[in-house]
């Protein structure tokens, strides 16, 4: 990457997006002598130094550019991206920009759920490692530095990489998601892929057996593969008889799942993925098993938040695509009041249809899909509508009993009525405390 830093004061680059990955790039650029364009479809708010700026839209100026830099919310898909390439002017994702101004170890992870709590975990039984990508760093910010980087990479940054190519790479899981920003299933879990396709042998794969949409990239891999597993033994980790199981170089168990602070299936495959990661590492199962006991996971992903008349309140606003509310509806009995929707991602809630039949009492639809939630689940549960957290907490407790378990898992983006999932959760967790 010598050659690529050191020809940066030459260079212009414009960054296209004026959020946080772009501005931690623009910074970056400019602290080595690049002319940086910075391009948003908005208002600028804040901007480095230096930096040119054009707000309110896109202009011909970025095709005087050397580089373009994409900030994760910018369509590749969007004409202008597309006129961009087909001029051969180069564009690359933050991600990519970051990988090229430091280095170290790259132990990188992605998949359609639970990429957050995973990267946490493994950025714990890391001590000295830095955690980058969408868990809140870009990667452009440790422009510079050497070490070890903990990467959360969605298909948004992958689809725009060159030369990314981390040490070990992980998939968790695909199911449909995005299909607003990307035009098909395929093109989208072709996007995941591109976490590994520079990896040679010396690299490491880690891959989920029981799903079919990872376990087929096993032959499209030039590294070593691994997998994780609970429902089979397999070469990597896996979980039997309530056993977490490492299984590398000998069979080895890890942790009692009674052990860990974590609940859920869903749980299990992360510190499975996560184990075996910082296994291959460092090789230290002390660290492992000490993160595992201790670590009880993050806000907003099935967050214990209080129970009123004997009806508990759980918030997994993170829960933002029909796959990530199977995973969080299959760690409940039953008697589940589910709280669904939110802006329209073009997914099906048909795929919940079985659990929803065994688990839930009602569903309480809020935000832009309510009306398809009513016509796609109404009839295997009732479906009452919503439209704000004060109105689904009334009605949660005034059609709910003791015993109940009232879950906000949307499955979908929550844009249509908030800034994002935080918020969301935020709120929720403010309509229950109001009448806690």
């Amino acid at each position: 990457m010598r050659g690529f830093k050191n020809s940066l004061g030459s260079k212009t680059v414009s960054v296209l997006g004026a959020g946080r990955s772009g501005m931690s790039a623009a910074q970056a650029l400019i602290k080595r002598g690049t002319k940086v364009l910075i391009s948003d479809r908005e208002r600028v708010k804040f901007a480095p130094e230096g930096a040119l700026i054009e707000e309110n839209g896109h202009t011909s100026r970025i095709f005087q550019s050397d580089m373009v830099v994409l900030s994760p919310s910018v369509i590749v898909h969007n004409p202008l991206i597309q006129r961009l390439m087909s001029v051969e002017i180069p564009v690359i994702s933050e991600l990519e920009l970051g990988y090229r101004l430091t280095e170290g170890t790259y132990i990188a992870l992605t998949g359609t759920n639970g990429k957050t709590t995973t990267t946490n975990l493994l950025h714990k039984m890391i001590p000295h490692s830095f955690k980058a990508g969408n868990v809140g760093t870009p990667l452009s910010e440790y422009a510079g530095k050497n070490g070890v980087f903990v990467l959360e990479v969605s298909s948004f940054q992958l689809i725009t990489i060159d030369t990314f190519k981390p040490d070990i790479a992980m998939i968790l899981n695909i199911e449909e998601d995005h299909l607003d920003w990307h035009k098909t299933f395929e093109e989208y879990k072709n996007a995941k892929a591109r976490i590994f396709e520079n990896q040679s042998k010396s690299d490491t794969l880690i891959l989920n057996y029981d799903d079919k949409n990872t376990k087929s990239f096993a032959n499209m891999a030039q590294s070593t593969v691994y997998f994780v597993s609970i429902e089979k033994r397999v070469q990597g980790a896996f979980f039997k008889d309530g056993v977490l199981y490492l299984n590398v170089d000998r069979e080895m168990d890890i942790i009692d799942a009674n052990s860990m602070k974590l609940k859920g299936l869903h749980n299990i495959y992360n510190a499975l993925f996560a184990s075996l990661a910082a296994y291959l590492y460092h090789g230290d199962l002390d660290i492992i098993r000490e993160v595992l006991k201790t670590f009880s996971g993050l806000p907003h992903r099935i967050e214990y938040i209080g129970e009123i008349n004997g009806i508990k309140f759980y918030n997994d606003s993170k829960g933002t695509n029909p796959h990530a509310v199977l995973w969080a509806l299959k760690g409940f009995e039953n008697n589940v009041i589910l709280i669904l929707g939110g802006e329209d991602k073009g997914l099906s809630f048909t795929y919940l249809k079985e659990e929803i039949r065994k688990k839930v009492k009602f569903i309480i639809a809020i935000g832009q899909t309510r009306n398809r939630i009513k016509k796609e689940i109404n009839g295997i549960v009732p479906v009452y509508f919503a439209h704000n957290m004060d109105e689904v907490v009334d009605i949660a407790l005034k059609k709910g009993k003791k015993g109940d378990t009232v879950l906000l898992s949307p499955g979908c983006s929550s844009f249509d009525m908030y800034r994002n999932y935080k918020e969301r959760g935020d709120d929720f967790r403010r309509s229950f405390q109001k009448r806690a």
